[in-house]
């Protein structure tokens, strides 16, 4: 966000920035976010989804939803995308699309738009669940972008270079720590790393928040996402974890497609240590002992 509140304000807008708490409040420590508000989770906003909505009810004209896991390196270049607006029937902007089409990670919204669509405008939800197993599940903000379209509107759609040279995109990274969380408190741990095996994305969002934490720790001198005890990277999949996860993959092209995503991650988080000033250790995970 300090990439992008001093652009915004260059553009005479008046910026509000709002971090929804859904989990861990108490680590959210107001000192490091001076001028920031935050909003905690509870009834009519019990988790991210009902925030967007609250939110997008808010006296404004804009609204620009951020995932926890999203960095915007280029605030110019994000701000740039405000002159869009000046076509009444632009109504938001995708900067990180989901397979070629406009998603919610980095969404900027003209608040007035969406408020015209049925409510929850921008929940996820299910379509056709009679005909399941092949229903529709709409991720967050499909449903907004698919009506909006219908409508005569427009979403800008960011193409994924564009978005790669300006935006960096851990996704995952949150949802993995949140889903330890909870299968570890409904069924055991043990169900949750069976899980992980059984799911690849799971590999990439554990090694992603590796890459933050490797970040985090350089930065901050503190370990990144620890589970009660204070274990690092406990709450995702500590690095022991994740390697003998991935000792347990015996198809070749899937290690090759890991060893791939894992580079750009590498390059991803050298660049934003670059840009902080700092050296990282980056731990060899994968059984061939680089980097990734």
């Amino acid at each position: 966000m300090r990439e992008l509140v001093p652009e915004c304000e260059r553009l005479r807008l008046t910026v509000d920035v709002n971090i929804f708490c859904d989990a861990n409040a108490d680590r959210f420590l107001p000192d490091w976010f001076p001028g920031v508000r935050f909003t905690y989770s509870g009834p009519g906003m019990r988790d991210f989804m009902e925030f967007y909505d609250v939110t997008l009810n808010a006296p404004c004209d804009f609204v620009l939803f951020l995932d926890a896991d999203t960095f915007v390196l280029d605030g110019a270049w994000a701000c740039s995308y405000f002159e869009s607006f000046t076509d009444p029937r632009v109504a938001g902007i995708s900067f990180v699309p989901r397979k070629g089409a406009p998603a919610i990670f980095a969404l900027l919204c003209r608040a007035e738009s969406y408020r015209d669509l049925p409510a929850p405008a921008l929940a996820c939800r299910y379509e056709f669940p009679e005909n399941w197993p092949r229903g529709v599940n709409l991720q967050p903000g499909d449903f907004a972008a698919r009506e909006l379209v219908k409508g005569g509107k427009i979403v800008i759609n960011v193409d994924a270079d564009e978005s790669a040279r300006h935006i960096v995109n851990f996704r995952g990274t949150t949802g993995l720590r949140s889903s330890r969380e909870h299968v570890t408190r409904a069924v055991g741990e043990q169900a949750f790393l069976q899980s992980v095996a059984e799911y690849p994305a799971c590999f990439i969002a554990a090694y992603d928040n590796v890459m933050l934490g490797c970040l985090y720790e350089s930065l901050y001198h503190e370990p990144f996402a620890c589970d009660p005890v204070g274990t690092p990277l406990g709450a995702s999949l500590t690095i022991a974890e994740l390697e003998c996860a991935l000792k347990g993959i015996r198809d070749v092209k899937q290690l090759e497609r890991l060893d791939e995503r894992f580079q750009h991650s590498h390059r991803n988080i050298s660049r934003m240590a670059a840009r902080e000033g700092v050296e990282l250790f980056i731990p060899s995970v994968l059984p061939n002992g680089k980097p990734g």
